[in-house]
């Protein structure tokens, strides 16, 4: 093969490639246009808004710091850290079969501070911890929960993750796996005959920002809350909602200059290659 066919075909390759490419970029592109655009016909309400007895819309933006729910401040019971809302798990999960299909088997669960709050200056507006979905950790989540991201998910998020533990062999308990084990929260032989367990404590800690927009409902207890909406776009993110749609709105125009570019140097090592092959001929 001589230097020439070589480059001809590397552009061949290179320019289907690339309109290949292009309608992807766009689409993304045009994704990131509609969030832009949802989040802007849903601008932030007072907290106070969210309250029993009023009308509610089928979506609700507040912008606030994270508060303590009714429950109060709470205090995660390994890291001992104080939150408005934590959830600790510990889990084991085994792969078998073939394919192979993974089991996921919680052996010890606690939570706290659902719903947490989010404060402005006129009141504060309940959130389910549902909402945190898609920033918080449960293996039991369906395949269809645990891909529903929401509007800009790839934004920082309010949740920490203060305790993440796996161990892997029966014979070497990890050292918060073997606390509980000591306090006869879980069997002793956990570890064994599994993959893993894993061990681990998620936070959400007061004076958080948080811009939320959710579907609003009311919850035992007659308290009106943001929720997650069965179906459809939700957005939770940790930063102010002017710096989300600049960010939407320029990966919006990112994106479509790379499809541009990618559909133009597409046609042009296609052409390139066209007219080799006609100069040969």
């Amino acid at each position: 093969m001589t230097f020439l066919t070589v480059v001809v075909v590397s552009l061949g390759f290179l320019g289907f490639a690339m309109i290949v490419l292009a309608p992807v970029l766009l689409a993304l592109a045009v994704s990131d246009g509609r969030q832009h655009r949802w989040v802007r016909r849903h601008p932030v309400s007072p907290c106070a808004a969210l309250r029993p007895g009023t009308r509610l819309p089928s979506r609700l933006a507040v912008y606030g710091r994270t508060v303590p729910g009714r429950d109060g401040l709470v205090v995660a019971p390994l890291s001992g850290v104080e939150a408005v809302w934590f959830r600790t798990m510990v889990y084991s999960t085994v792969t078998s079969g073939d394919p192979g299909l993974t089991q996921t088997s919680v052996l010890w669960e606690q939570s706290a501070g659902d719903p947490f709050g989010v404060a402005d200056d006129t009141g504060t507006a309940a959130v389910s911890a549902g909402l945190l979905q898609a920033a918080s950790h449960d293996p039991r989540l369906s395949l269809w929960a645990s891909t529903r991201l929401p509007v800009a998910h790839a934004g920082p998020t309010p949740v920490r993750t203060v305790v993440d533990e796996e161990t892997t062999s029966h014979r070497r308990n990890g050292r918060w796996l073997q606390q509980f084990i000591d306090r006869g929260l879980v069997p002793a032989d956990a570890a064994r005959r599994v993959d893993r367990v894993r061990v681990i404590e998620q936070v959400v800690h007061p004076g958080e920002p948080l811009h939320v927009i959710g579907r609003p409902a009311i919850l035992d207890g007659g308290v009106a809350a943001l929720t997650l909406p069965r179906t459809g776009r939700y957005l939770l993110l940790s930063r102010e909602p002017a710096e989300t749609e600049s960010t939407l709105a320029g990966d919006r125009t990112y994106g479509m200059g790379c499809a541009l570019w990618a559909a133009l140097v597409g046609v042009a090592a296609l052409a390139v290659v066209w007219a080799v092959g006609r100069v040969v001929a």
